[in-house]
């Protein structure tokens, strides 16, 4: 009996389309410099700052600012440093401005399943503590403090070591010189089991730089990590945080907070004329439309280009990282080997657009046109594409080992020869007459799906739910159907030559 099995071979070729699309996608930066120099390095972050500089002298690839709130939770959303003047002074006249890191390599590497730069590249950190970072700024726009609070918003197991940031800090800034005091705990403030951290610590560096790092565990008065009512454990009942900060002192060993209790200065930013050229024009973001332009390799990361003409654009290699091209129209366009990852495509026009080697993971492309796009080797891990049209689309060897989205999508006529969707969702999907040969379908789910007349030789619809799905005219020779549940499917004149059954069956 013919098994027709193919998980390891087919996930070891999984993995070298995988590989040649993340190559491909970083191809205009060269790969392996990326390799070295961004996946290995990562993106700025706190420690790049620099105390006493201006504004022009940080690094500006930061994200998602906000006014700080002295540890707590962003508050208003402001376009970046610049900016600082619409933040509320603190006590010591400083304003803060809370800012995230770039999260694009995290992405990219959660694109292509890379598990260990990943967990290297995420989130807003300080070592492997998750932080809230800030600065603050005098009146002159010159930073004149660096803070780093630890973020409650991870998992219990994360925040119950937060308190060792303090730690880690006073180890990375040389553990001697360091003045520490433990604090005696407060009014109905208790351990942690035997254990109670309340501890203030400060040094002066030899480059004349205060730093000082605050360490708390213990719980409060009402916090019991077990309901006394029912006896049932309660995560997340206690305090531990971590946090620190950062200014230039004078002689005396005081933070130095510079021009503060005046008006603001905003920096001036001289508005350049608007480029005669197209290209530059959209590329310093004075118009959004920028149809057959030549855009291979831009940045445009989180770009707002909602309803944009960018028809027969190259954007070849572009980065459109978390971009809003929601109804944009990309009819034509070269999107080969793009970063789409976590960009909003809603309702966008794609018709006839290269994709192929795209990164589309996290990628929302609902009811999207791409109507005889190519889209062969993407990764679209977790993409949604519901309702989308996607009649003659090539999307051939794509990727996407988990979430994918096709809900109720028209793929009539597509070539989809060897895509791997395992756990992808086809609900109410229309499939007429496409190729899905040599598919690896694993756990699908096709309820209610329209396959007519789809060529599916050698297709893999193990543990699938094909339940109520149409399979009128189908050729499923050799497929596998095995456990896959079949409630009211039609198999009205299927060719089931050799296809394995849902009970291990041999169709003749």
């Amino acid at each position: 009996m013919r098994l027709n099995i193919l998980p390891v071979a087919a996930l070891r070729r999984r993995f070298v389309v995988s590989a040649t699309a993340f190559v491909i996608a970083f191809a205009p930066l060269g790969a392996n410099e990326v390799l070295a120099q961004g996946l290995v390095q990562g993106p700025p972050n706190i420690r790049d700052l620099v105390l006493g500089a201006p504004i022009s002298a940080q690094p500006q690839e930061f994200q998602e600012f906000a006014c700080g709130t002295n540890g707590g939770p962003p508050s208003l959303p402001i376009s970046g440093f610049a900016d600082f003047a619409r933040c509320r002074p603190e006590a010591s006249g400083l304003r803060e401005v809370q800012f995230r890191y770039d999260d694009e390599l995290h992405y990219r590497a959660l694109a292509i399943r890379d598990e260990l730069r990943a967990e290297f590249l995420q989130g807003t950190r300080f070592g492997n503590f998750g932080i809230l970072a800030s600065v603050l700024f005098d009146d002159s726009g010159i930073l004149r403090g660096i803070r780093a609070v630890t973020d409650d918003r991870v998992t219990d197991d994360d925040r119950r070591s937060a308190y060792g940031m303090a730690e880690y800090v006073r180890a990375i800034y040389r553990s001697d010189g360091w003045e520490c005091s433990q604090l005696p705990p407060a009014e109905g403030e208790t351990p942690i089991g035997d254990r109670l951290v309340k501890e203030d610590c400060r040094k002066i560096t030899e480059n004349g730089v205060l730093i000082t790092t605050e360490a708390r565990l213990l719980q409060r008065q009402g916090q019991s990590l077990i309901d006394p009512a029912n006896g049932q454990l309660r995560p997340g009942y206690f305090i531990s945080t971590g946090r620190m900060e950062m200014y230039e002192a004078d002689a005396d060993g005081n933070p130095i907070y510079g021009d503060v209790g005046g008006t603001p200065v905003t920096p001036v930013t001289e508005i350049p004329p608007t480029p005669a050229d197209p290209v530059e024009a959209f590329l310093v973001g004075a118009m959004n439309d920028c149809p057959g332009c030549d855009l291979a390799g831009a940045d445009l990361k989180r770009r707002n280009l909602a309803g944009a003409d960018l028809s027969g654009a190259n954007l070849t290699g572009a980065t459109l990282h978390r971009a809003v091209l929601a109804g944009a129209i990309l009819d034509g366009a070269n999107l080969l080997g793009a970063n789409l990852n976590a960009a909003d495509l809603k309702n966008a026009s794609l018709v006839g657009a290269d994709l192929s080697y795209s990164l589309l993971f996290l990628t929302d492309a609902a009811a999207a046109d791409f109507s005889q796009a190519i889209l062969d080797y993407t990764v679209v891990d977790q993409a949604r594409f519901t309702g989308a049209t996607m009649i003659g689309v090539q999307w051939r060897d794509a990727v996407g080992t988990v979430g994918t989205n096709l809900a109720g999508a028209d793929l009539s006529g597509a070539d989809m020869t060897r895509a791997y969707l395992p756990d992808a969702d086809f609900q109410r999907a229309r499939l007429v007459g496409a190729n899905l040969t040599d598919v690896y379908f694993f756990s699908v789910r096709l309820r209610a799906a329209d396959l007519t007349g789809v060529t599916a030789l050698r297709a893999d619809f193990l543990q699938a739910d094909l339940a109520e799905a149409i399979f009128v005219d189908a050729d499923l020779t050799e497929a596998r159907l095995l456990r896959a549940r079949t409630t009211g499917i039609d198999l009205s004149g299927a060719n089931l030559t050799e296809t394995i059954m849902p009970d291990g069956r041999v169709g003749q």
